[in-house]
């Protein structure tokens, strides 16, 4: 059952991925501004803080607010990525290298020691990602760049809140987190070229029922995360993230369906060598993954 239900929450996190990219896209939303809504409207998380708030040190509250401002950062580039290439492409090149950093940071910093799985699955995870990745046109490179980039501040800030929440209970950490990630991009308000781009939304169409997805797609994604932590508790965690190559299929599913039958909505190559070479590289990147959380 546990199983079933973590198949079903990645099939709703594709749902929420591809709601960003036609949040972007389709709606022509600046992902500096997206990312400040994002980011501040999940705050609202804040509101349960009375039920769980725990007195830490003030080491203990820099780190965690350090550790949300470098997540306000990594979203940031996250969806700058999103922006300039398909969704289908974009996550499973992203998040399927994220774990491959996360053993690289951990040899580093000495907090892991590289396994044999580990060392398999950066054989199957890196030419994975490349290939559901590639195009062909002088700006992929760059894109590539910019997916690494992206990667990496994923994993270093899964690192930083590793760190940070070690002292004192889980949640009242993440308030601090979540207010950490918040207040940052309120500040940055100050600077005019900022606050122009954040606020400005002339080319924003249909504003109505964009705000209305907007907020039902944040509403989404928040229930889901819930829903994933509670399987987390539930069940076993390395089975749980093995599957999480399911949401690429999801993607790709999905995108490939909308791109054909509602092409406004989502606009991805849907031709059998696309598909081909995108079904090849995520089925390497599943294949890396499991290898990387399921001990054999």
């Amino acid at each position: 059952m546990i199983i079933l239900l973590t198949i079903f929450q990645y099939m709703v996190q594709s749902t929420v991925d591809l709601m960003d990219k036609f949040l972007i896209t389709a709606r022509k939303i600046e992902p500096v501004s997206y990312t400040f809504f994002t980011v501040v409207t999940g705050a609202a998380l804040l509101v349960i803080w009375p039920l769980n708030f725990a007195h830490i040190s003030a080491s203990a509250i820099l780190f965690d607010l350090f550790s949300g401002a470098f997540f306000s950062l990594a979203t940031y580039i996250f969806f700058v990525t999103l922006a300039k290439g398909e969704v289908s492409r974009v996550i499973p090149f992203v998040f399927g290298l994220v774990p491959l950093f996360d053993v690289l940071i951990g040899l580093i910093t000495h907090t892991n020691l590289l396994t044999t799985n580990q060392a398999v699955a950066m054989f199957v995870l890196i030419p994975g990602a490349f290939l559901v990745s590639y195009q062909k046109g002088k700006l992929w490179g760059k894109h590539v760049a910019l997916k690494i980039l992206s990667a990496f501040l994923f994993s270093s800030y899964y690192a930083l809140w590793h760190a940070a929440s070690q002292t004192g209970p889980f949640l009242n950490n993440l308030m601090w987190n979540r207010l950490g990630a918040a207040l940052i991009l309120v500040a940055l308000l100050i600077i005019p070229a900022y606050r122009k781009k954040v606020l400005n939304n002339e080319k924003v169409e249909n504003k109505g029922s964009t705000s209305f997805i907007f907020l039902f797609k944040q509403a989404l994604g928040g229930a889901n995360f819930i829903f994933f932590s509670a399987l987390l508790s539930l069940g076993t965690v390395s089975i749980i993230n093995a599957l999480q190559g399911f949401r690429y299929v999801f993607l790709l599913f999905f995108s490939s369906l909308l791109s054909k039958k509602r092409r406004h909505l989502i606009e991805e190559q849907t031709g059998d060598h696309a598909i081909l070479q995108k079904s090849f590289g995520i089925a390497l990147i599943f294949l890396g993954t499991i290898f990387l959380f399921i001990k054999f």
